[in-house]
């Protein structure tokens, strides 16, 4: 089941966050900002954030939002599923309900961003397999040699 997440969930969702081996320490450390700013105001400005909960453990959860000062474009800024869930089809269904509800909320496209360094390839091709393309890469964002790779995906007359 998908559910709207709850402040009881931040620790877990942190917990799962860092045990999936992408995320750095200070990224933990942001989501949990986000989260906590998501719970306390975030959520009433349009932020989504959801968690995919089985059998009362949670799996795995999405973050996404309205981009400011444009007309329907979104972005999902986290999706994370828990290393003993990975490739079950989880982060599929994640990201179809991610698309559906942002639909449902005006989005005619959603955007989201990742490294280019070698251990996301199989996040990059996740990205693809589901019908996204390559817009942008930003050389050396994130550090040396780390590139920052946007994708876009239109949700509104898809291409």
């Amino acid at each position: 089941m998908i559910r709207p997440a709850a402040a009881v969930d931040t620790p877990t969702l942190l917990e799962m966050t860092a045990a999936t081996g992408y995320f750095k320490p200070l990224e933990v450390d942001a989501l949990r900002e986000v989260l906590d700013d998501y719970h306390d105001h975030n959520q009433f400005d349009g932020n989504r954030c959801f968690v995919l909960e089985e059998e009362g453990k949670l799996l795995g959860f999405v973050y996404h939002a309205p981009e400011p000062m444009t007309e329907g474009s979104w972005s999902l800024w986290w999706i994370v599923v828990r290393p003993d869930a990975q490739g079950k089809g989880h982060g599929g269904l994640l990201l179809d309900f991610v698309e559906g509800d942002a639909r449902r909320h005006g989005a005619r496209m959603l955007f989201v961003e990742t490294s280019g360094l070698p251990l996301y390839e199989s996040t990059r091709q996740f990205y693809l397999r589901n019908g996204y393309h390559e817009e942008a890469r930003v050389r050396d964002f994130y550090a040396e040699g780390d590139d920052q790779v946007y994708y876009r995906k239109r949700l509104a007359n898809a291409e």
